[in-house]
């Protein structure tokens, strides 16, 4: 064995692979947390054994200027081998980038290790041989191994789509005695970016982006789940049916960098002349770099008609205060929750939005009565209607959505074929009460229901889960104790 590769830290070292490594190793790859990630590793025992001895030859034949190394991660106490750690090429990534990698057993995780690993593989090359560089990518569904690169110092550097089909977040780590040595750090490159409408198949990943973005927001300006404010945790911001619906109703934008997605905006045209900026929000690696003044410029550039933008953020964001000042929006308002912004814009183009005959904006409209009138195809947002009254309306095909209805009644309805979906509670979790009602034949899928008590009601053919209430009764029944 060659001695010169055990390298001791805190609760783990790192030591060459030997052929008597087979049986444990090949317990790791059948960790499905490890292979659902990194799927070449899902091989055979032929293939793993012939993997194997590659390694192996490899350390008598290593290389200082031309670094491929992979090591064995051992746990100092039970001397178990959990993992492995490397710095090699990668067939997708630039010939002279040297990547580390590395995986650790679903047993051994959240306890520092891999990052104990990776700190001390990479201080020994730097160390030992000629590498001043070394790079990291992660998936961008990988918060874990994000969470390894940053902890060890590397720094994001861009998002790439590679040749794999896969979208990755590319890292780097500067040796900090390169010996003279200079590199260009590409970490210093603002983003350039673009923006393209955002399309139903973009929901999913748009959905994660904005929940790291604002899971980062509340880190950072909250103290819990108990101290948030809506704009600092925005409703449904971490569901995907809810920028399924932002995509199909709103004007909703894909932030790109290099072709990749790292964030997303959303407008929500309010009339001729006024617009609002409800969502902007850029993935947390990817802050810092100029991308979101480049969002709100190219917005403003692609709709040349509108002449005032509003937008809304948190009181506590003082960061954006000075962000969105210092592009030209005005404070109209602040509180501890809230502060509001509006941006009037130059003359416009003169052009004109052909879908709409008449508008009021900014309108006091009061106790006004709108009675025998055609309405069809009218649009009422961001609009106060509270108190007001909807009585003998023809409401069919209409959509409600994106409502606070706290302690709104619907009576005397008919709701055949009305569908409730992604509806809740609110903030003070009131309960909803649903009396005389006929929902013979209705289906609940996918809901929260846990609490809810069914009084006086008629359920004959009622099922949970596909079996009739009757079964479960009998269960009920057989289950009493006698007398």
């Amino acid at each position: 064995m060659n001695h010169q590769f055990r390298l001791h830290a805190n609760a783990v070292m790192l030591r060459p692979f030997t052929l008597q490594d087979q049986e444990d190793l090949a317990a790791l790859t059948r960790q499905p947390e490890i292979t659902d990630l990194l799927p070449d590793w899902k091989m055979t025992e032929e293939q793993l054994s012939d993997f194997l001895q590659f390694v192996v030859s490899s350390y008598e034949q290593f290389d200082p200027q031309d670094v491929r190394i992979m090591l064995a991660v051992i746990h100092q106490e039970s001397r178990q081998l959990i993992g492995w750690c490397g710095v090699f090429p990668n067939d997708m990534l630039d010939p002279s980038d040297r990547e580390v990698a590395y995986a650790i057993s679903r047993n051994y995780r959240n306890k520092g290790y891999t990052t104990e690993a990776v700190r001390t593989l990479t201080a020994y090359l730097f160390e030992h041989t000629s590498l001043t560089r070394i790079v990291g990518i992660v998936k961008t569904y990988n918060p874990a191994s994000r969470r390894v690169l940053e902890h060890t110092g590397f720094q994001y550097a861009n998002r790439r789509r590679l040749s794999d089909g896969e979208v990755y977040d590319y890292f780097e780590l500067y040796s900090t005695n390169s010996g003279g040595k200079t590199t260009e750090r590409i970490t210093s490159k603002p983003l350039s970016i673009n923006l393209r409408r955002a399309e139903h198949e973009d929901a999913v990943v748009l959905t994660e982006i904005c929940t790291r973005a604002f899971d980062h927001v509340i880190r950072v300006w909250t103290k819990g789940k108990d101290d948030l404010d809506s704009n600092l945790s925005p409703p449904g911001y971490n569901s995907v049916r809810l920028h399924e619906y932002v995509i199909r109703e709103w004007d909703y934008y894909v932030v790109e960098a290099d072709g990749c997605a790292i964030g997303g905006v959303s407008v929500n045209v309010l009339g001729q002349e006024i617009a609002r900026l409800d969502k902007i929000y850029i993935d947390p690696v990817c802050q810092g770099r100029g991308a979101g003044s480049q969002v709100i410029r190219q917005i403003e550039a692609a709709y040349p008609h509108i002449l005032h933008w509003r937008l809304e953020t948190s009181g506590r964001q003082t960061s954006n205060h000075h962000f969105y000042e210092k592009l030209g929006y005005v404070r109209m308002y602040a509180s501890d929750e809230e502060y509001g912004y509006e941006k009037k814009t130059d003359a416009g183009s003169g052009q004109h939005n052909p879908g709409i005959e008449h508008e009021h904006v900014q309108a006091n409209l009061d106790s006004m009565w709108y009675s025998s009138s055609t309405m069809k195809n009218s649009r009422i947002t961001d609009c106060n209607l509270s108190g007001s009254k909807l009585t003998n309306l023809n409401m069919t095909e209409m959509l409600l959505a994106d409502l606070r209805l706290t302690n709104t009644k619907f009576e005397f309805c008919a709701l055949d074929g009305v569908q409730f979906q992604d509806t809740h509670l609110g903030t003070g979790k009131i309960p909803m009460q649903w009396k005389h009602c006929d929902l013979g034949g209705s289906r609940f899928v996918d809901c929260d229901l846990s609490g809810v008590e069914l009084e006086g009601c008629q359920v004959t053919g009622m099922k949970i889960n596909g079996v009739p209430i009757e079964k479960y009764m009998e269960a009920y029944e057989m289950s009493k104790p006698n007398g």
